[in-house]
């Protein structure tokens, strides 16, 4: 294809997503993923997670053809889990944002943290990889880590996260890190080749980054989730002491890892970047725990996000209807809200043309559905918001089963096509 024809469909399809952040109706309703290490990825690329989830060049092969055959207008996600711990890390070495913070099933083994589980390793080979989070803080430590959040993890935290780090003064240590950059390299160069890649078929590319509440940040690495909860009843003034101890460490790393040189910059289509907020709390919180604690928190990002020219990417898990007002706090036309499981009419009722609304496949659908269901779902969700406006088609969910049809991602993609 001609360099003028590929910057020609990059151009239809960066204007038909700005055109949708800012709650205008595009040419079509856009189809964006968020995708990581997935079964039907790795399957339908012939390979397995396992293999996805050690060789990130094979995850970005696998990721191009997904695109590519299912004309996906952007696609999120890269082949690791969350490794947010290390954040305090990119306080000191910028140009180790923002790849610090993503762990890979290689990382895994060269670390051997305590926190994920990972195909190939401790799960069977078509397995995707777990977060199972652990407790590496205890109670009466809250002081300590509040009074100097960045010391409590170099010094506390992270030994007791990573088996390889344990004892920081050894050789398995420093062996484990010379590894790590290395593995961080390989991370790099293939991510670098995937959005090349993808580039040149026609998909334009957009500066993300991954960051999280303060509040899931300790209930991921820090409490564990459950102990997490429990801080909510038993102790709510301590959780909420170290939540903001740890604020500006994480709007310290949103904008260095989007303050970029413009050498660099001028390689992106979309050059507005984009923030991307998994929220793990926010559907197990009661009303009165999350309008007092977290969402103050939540909205103090976001505003951050927004004056600094930034989109926040909102991942709202679970069911996240009861707390849907509280986002009418928000400027309209500021944010990308993805749901997982919400009451989708409520939704509508709530923030059609006040905010940009992303979601509405089951991931459940493309396995037990007919394309004619995933053509019905289509048609209602393009229906719910006015023909799709202000509306960004994606899965519900973050990954995609192994037995998802072929023929129903085709009718994704026909559905769109018929129906926007």
């Amino acid at each position: 294809m001609l360099e003028n024809d590929i910057n020609k469909i990059i151009n239809q399809r960066k204007e038909r997503i700005e055109k949708t952040i800012n709650l205008g109706k595009a040419d079509r309703v856009p189809f964006c993923t968020i995708l990581g290490i997935n079964a039907f990825q790795a399957k339908y690329a012939g390979y397995t997670t396992a293999d996805l989830s050690n060789d990130p060049s094979k995850f970005g092969l696998s990721k191009i053809k997904l695109v590519k055959d299912f004309d996906i207008d952007m696609p999120f996600g890269t082949p690791g889990q969350n490794n947010t711990i290390a954040i305090t890390l990119g306080d000191d070495y910028q140009d180790l944002i923002p790849s610090i913070v993503v762990l890979t099933g290689g990382m895994h083994r060269i670390l051997q943290d305590k926190f994920t589980k990972w195909p190939g390793q401790e799960l069977d080979q078509n397995s995707v990889p777990q977060f199972v989070g652990k407790e590496f803080l205890e109670f009466d430590e809250y002081d300590e880590f509040i009074a100097n959040p960045k010391k409590f993890i170099n010094q506390k935290i992270i030994p007791r996260a990573y088996r390889s780090l344990e004892n920081t003064a050894s050789g398995t240590a420093y062996g484990a890190l010379i590894k790590w950059g290395k593995e961080l390299m390989i991370f790099n160069s293939a991510m670098q080749m995937t959005r090349t890649e993808l580039r040149a078929l026609g998909f334009p590319q957009i500066i993300t980054v991954n960051a999280n509440n303060p509040y899931d940040f300790i209930a991921d690495f820090v409490r564990d989730f459950n102990q997490a909860i429990l801080d909510f009843h038993r102790n709510p003034e301590k959780i909420e002491a170290a939540a903001e101890a740890m604020l500006p460490y994480i709007m310290k790393f949103i904008e260095k890892a989007t303050s970029l040189p413009p050498e660099i910059m001028a390689k992106f289509d979309i050059q507005t970047p984009l923030v991307i907020y998994p929220l793990h709390l926010n559907s197990f919180l009661n009303r009165k725990f999350y309008n007092k604690y977290y969402w103050p928190m939540m909205k103090k990002l976001i505003t951050a996000d927004i004056k600094s020219g930034r989109v926040p990417l909102i991942l709202f898990e679970g069911d996240h209807t009861p707390h849907l007002e509280t986002l009418l706090d928000i400027p309209d036309g500021k944010i990308i809200a993805h749901f997982e499981r919400p009451n989708w009419s409520k939704v509508a009722e709530v923030l059609k043309g006040r905010q940009c609304v992303m979601g509405g496949i089951p991931a459940s659908l493309m396995v037990t559905g007919t394309p004619q269901d995933v053509e019905e779902k289509v048609r209602e969700m393009i229906e719910l918001f006015d023909g799709g406006k202000g509306f960004i088609l994606s899965f519900s969910h973050y990954s995609l089963p192994g037995d998802t049809k072929v023929e129903n991602m085709r009718a994704v993609v026909n559905s769109l096509n018929k129906y926007s």
